[in-house]
């Protein structure tokens, strides 16, 4: 064979494979993140949303503020708001079981008609941050009802969520609804500060009597306008998990002395060093997290989008670059890492002998404590910084916890979820994902394994920037769709057949001899209930 001949074979060869490869990346984007199915309409509660909105006006007036330190909650709101709930839903009050947990938080049972299955919960929190009075269109603690909107603190985080339970247990009593599984309200008093005196306390309680929940609904997703960029259709984001949380302490501490006479470096520089270092270097990137979300989504993604998110084995080093553009995405796809506090030094012209700061970090799932402090400690590399837990001897209290367990996205009561949403909201993509700030449902994961994270209202950019923010608002239209939507979820949860707990045990099997999840669940999917096997109870 001459040399000619043999390039000759060799470019044949190259060409085959070059198309060979070319013909499998456009086939993977062709299948990647097929069309969601549709779902038939669905008939919801027809409610008065400006009604609703009154009544979470009065409940905004509360200032229930918590605070890092009990002793400075005032319980007197605390207190008032529970008498608000006890005169605004006489029905919930009288039927239901309400207790209290360290005072100030609730607990109510709604007794079920088969005390065999397992029960569902859905919880909110009663507390809010501080709100200044500077830059709000309406006093964040005026309740105020106008423009179509009732305005103030916890409208969207999240007295919206207490109230909208609340009317809709009201609202099903009187319509003379009995669930079959047993209902737990749970609504916490500190979930902005941690939680650890409200829902885990809650779940404290409820795991010492022996209940085992098939369910579990919080705060976290809703439906969010302009998620993607790019693409107009909205996304309907039930959160799984959730990222863990890791505050450490940064100390820098040499020989202090005048600021005339300054060594070369100093505490304040060797800190900032420190610092420089985190965020130069942030903990690694992984797509997976990333990969699963846009799996449900990618239908909407342009094609090259779609390229890209289909062949991460090929592309996965220039997605990474392209999401850390993303502060969304960045934090979806790393553990994150954020100074949030800086102190040193008492005047001028002194050099202070040390100098702290507090970083925070967000653990992404696959990560923990301990693999995060010793990236913190290799970043850094430097004897004369110290680091320590924020509060605490361990890294692990109430600074310090691993991400959440994660949800089984294939079990009934996400499917059942999520084709409720795609029922009221037909127009929309749904998809799990990752809650990348904290929730009460974190603390419930020894009494469930599924705990999920959606509020039913839709938000814009706009709205979400409002969120601990300035002018939070929630319009009529969201109170009255919100309510309907918890009504028809405790309609069809508490009333999920015996068969369903047994279908999440992946080694039940039906008639046929078939894997359940292989013979029913299919990726993206929304079955209908006529596709869940009645199976046989124990």
């Amino acid at each position: 064979m001459t040399i000619g001949t043999l390039l000759i074979s060799l470019a044949i060869g190259l060409a085959v494979v070059l198309l060979f490869l070319v013909g499998f990346v456009i086939l993977k984007t062709a299948l990647f993140s097929p069309p969601q199915k549709e779902v038939p309409p669905r008939g919801f509660s027809a409610l008065d949303g400006k009604s609703v909105a009154e009544r979470l006006g009065l409940a905004v007036q509360y200032k229930t503020v918590s605070f890092s330190d009990p002793e400075k909650f005032d319980q007197n709101a605390f207190l008032g708001l529970h008498r608000l709930f006890n005169t605004l839903y006489p029905r919930v009050h009288a039927q239901l079981k309400m207790e209290t947990v360290n005072d100030l938080s609730l607990l109510y049972t709604w007794q079920g008609k088969n005390p065999d299955l397992k029960p569902i919960m859905l919880i909110s929190h009663l507390d809010v941050v501080p709100a200044e009075d500077t830059g709000w269109t309406y006093p964040p603690f005026s309740g105020e009802i106008a423009d179509g909107y009732v305005w103030g603190r916890g409208t969207l985080d999240i007295k919206s969520g207490v109230i909208g339970i609340l009317e809709a247990v009201e609202y099903l009593l009187k319509e003379g609804f009995e669930p079959e599984r047993t209902v737990y309200l749970g609504f916490g008093h500190d979930e902005e500060v941690g939680g650890i005196n409200g829902a885990a306390a809650i779940c404290d309680l409820l795991e010492s009597r022996g209940v085992v929940l098939g369910s579990l609904l919080d705060e976290g997703g809703s439906v969010l306008e302009d998620f993607l960029p790019g693409v107009d259709t909205p996304a309907a984001m039930i959160g799984i998990s959730e990222k863990g949380y890791l505050s450490l302490k940064l100390t820098a501490a040499v020989e202090g002395g005048h600021s005339s006479m300054p060594p070369q470096e100093t505490a304040i520089g060797i800190l900032s060093k420190a610092i420089v270092n985190l965020e130069r270097n942030p903990m690694p990137a992984h797509l997976e997290v990333v990969e699963f979300l846009m799996s449900h989504l990618g239908s909407a993604l342009p094609f090259k989008q779609r390229l890209l998110f289909a062949n991460t084995w090929l592309f996965g080093g220039l997605l990474k670059k392209q999401l850390r553009k993303s502060n969304l995405l960045n934090a979806s796809m790393r553990t994150t890492t954020a100074p949030t506090l800086i102190s040193a030094g008492s005047k001028d012209n002194v050099l202070p002998a040390s100098a702290e700061a507090v970083v925070n970090f967000r653990l992404l799932p696959g990560d923990d404590l301990r693999s995060v402090y010793e990236m913190v400690l290799e970043r850094i590399d430097d004897d004369r910084v110290k680091v320590t837990p924020y509060e605490g001897e361990t890294l692990e209290g109430a600074t310090g916890w691993d991400p959440s367990p994660v949800a089984d996205t294939e079990s009934p009561y996400y499917l059942r979820l999520a084709r409720l949403i795609k029922e009221a909201y037909p127009d929309v993509l749904v998809s799990p994902y990752l809650v990348l700030g904290g929730t009460d449902a974190r603390h419930y994961a020894p009494v469930t394994e599924n705990a999920l994270r959606f509020t039913p209202i839709c938000m814009t950019r706009e709205d979400l920037q409002s969120v601990h923010g300035v002018n939070e608002r929630l319009s009529f239209e969201n109170c009255a769709k919100m309510v309907a939507f918890y009504v028809a979820y405790i309609q069809e949860l508490s009333h999920l057949p015996a068969g369903v707990d047994a279908m999440i045990e992946p080694e039940d099997e039906v008639e046929d001899g078939l894997v359940l999840e292989e013979e029913i669940i299919l990726e993206n999917d929304v079955i209908d209930e006529d596709d869940i096997p009645d199976l046989p109870e124990d």
